[in-house]
């Protein structure tokens, strides 16, 4: 819808539309990936997201705990609580096998939408007036 198109230019897309909405869908396997290095707290992880794009400044923290919270629920996570530092006891996060797998599927299938894209921008250059 020609609407819809202005909210992505200014990056308002809401729900799973829009760049917000590619983010949100894609941390599931940024946050997989994360927990493949090593396991980690959830606000260590809400910080490691930058280097996959994420503006920290932007990212709601408690999007980040709602998808954890669901790949525990699918079993591709698993959390104990870290009592050994001084303050609150906190989560740590660690991947599963079928955490694992799932982001075997996860690449897989970038890949497979990284030349889908790669199709589409080039058909897109080929039929597209130079400025």
């Amino acid at each position: 819808m020609p609407g819809e198109g202005r909210q992505w230019r200014r990056g308002r897309g809401a729900g799973h539309s829009g760049p917000r909405g590619r983010l949100a869908r894609f941390l599931e396997p940024a946050l997989l990936l994360l927990l493949r290095e090593r396991p980690q707290h959830g606000y260590t992880l809400v910080e490691e997201l930058a280097r996959l794009g994420y503006d920290p400044g932007l990212l709601d923290p408690s999007l980040v705990y709602r998808v954890l919270r669901e790949l525990e629920q699918a079993g591709s996570a698993i959390s104990d609580w870290d009592t050994g530092e001084s303050g609150p006891p906190r989560r740590v996060y660690r991947l599963t096998r079928e955490g694992e797998e799932q982001l075997r599927w996860w690449a897989d299938d970038l890949r497979r939408t990284r030349a889908e894209i790669d199709r589409f921008l080039k058909l897109y250059g080929e039929h597209t007036p130079s400025a």
